[in-house]
């Protein structure tokens, strides 16, 4: 009766219809997915929760399952790799009908747990050796393309500050950089300057760069975080993009400094929406399609052009 199913008297099911009502009877999910073996709920696991940075990728997934008929549990792993393990361990249990990890370090302690799920999919991740649904931005292409555009517009000395390399984003990027630079015969000697995702590794190098009278025509950063730090380092020596050095970012992040107004940064913008909501298409389609074989979905960045470089 109550999944309407056939057999039953239109009188019978109208008596207990009436029960339903008097009693204010809500179904229980969890017997209903013994029976079932589905829980119509997938499981988020995410580096961080908190950065306003991956607004739209929740946003991405939480609409697309909704569409689908899913709920989703969301998991922030706060950066840490044994939280991020467990929460994953957790959803191994039966909890969720299968997984989305948006992992992108390259130790390969979490994928090792991710991995035995029979349904998930990760995000901006690899597991080297194994075939899986996975959702991918093309870093190493469109670190090649911001590249390129800077020496279309005729820069010879250019340079780049890494986001963290131990995330494979950063090393994508980095090798892109470094290919568009071997392409048209530039030099790549002190080219890459180590930084990380944050402001102030950048702002300091960027000083001791700018102390030294060593400024290149432009810049070329593997996060957008690090180019503000640039920006705030060049600020304080009267020193403006792209006047002399044009910048170009990498994710269409916000500054973490408050205290100074930058120009509109030039960037390679990530389609986070379209990564969460691709994510949610291709799990769900693995879990009702028992057959369906997995598949990596490429998704090209945009080059946003702003006030820092042409």
């Amino acid at each position: 009766m109550l999944n309407n199913k056939s057999g039953v008297s239109p009188e019978n099911r109208a008596k207990i219809q009436s029960v339903i009502e008097k009693h204010n009877y809500v179904p229980n999910a969890l017997a209903r997915s013994l029976v079932t073996q589905k829980t119509n709920t997938i499981g988020v696991v995410m580096e961080t929760l908190t950065n306003a940075f991956f607004f739209d990728f929740i946003d991405g997934v939480q609409g697309k399952a909704e569409e689908l008929g899913y709920s989703v549990v969301f998991c922030n792993g706060d950066n840490e790799l044994d939280r991020i393990s467990n929460y994953v361990e957790y959803f191994l249990h039966g909890r969720v009908d299968g997984i989305i990890a948006h992992y992108t370090r390259l130790d390969n302690k979490p994928y090792e747990v991710i991995t035995r799920a029979s349904k998930f999919v990760i995000v901006e991740g690899s597991a080297p050796g194994k075939i899986f649904n996975n959702v991918q931005v093309n870093n190493f292409d469109s670190a090649y393309r911001a590249t390129k555009h800077l020496i279309d517009l005729g820069h010879k000395n250019i340079v780049h500050f890494t986001g963290d390399l131990d995330f494979c984003c950063s090393v994508e990027r980095m090798n892109g950089f470094v290919k568009a630079m071997q392409d048209h015969s530039l030099p790549l000697d002190n080219a890459v300057i180590h930084a990380d995702f944050f402001e102030d590794v950048a702002y300091e190098k960027m000083k001791d760069i700018i102390s030294r009278n060593k400024i290149p025509d432009a810049c070329f950063t593997g996060a957008d975080k690090p180019a503000f730090g640039i920006l705030r380092a060049m600020h304080e020596y009267n020193l403006s993009a792209p006047k002399d050095m044009a910048i170009i970012g990498f994710d269409g992040d916000l500054p973490d400094t408050r205290s100074m107004v930058f120009p509109k940064l030039t960037t390679v913008r990530q389609p986070f929406y379209e990564l969460g909501r691709e994510a949610v298409r291709l799990l769900v389609r693995s879990i009702e399609d028992q057959n369906a074989p997995p598949i990596t979905t490429t998704l090209n960045a945009e080059l946003i052009i702003g006030d820092t470089c042409p």
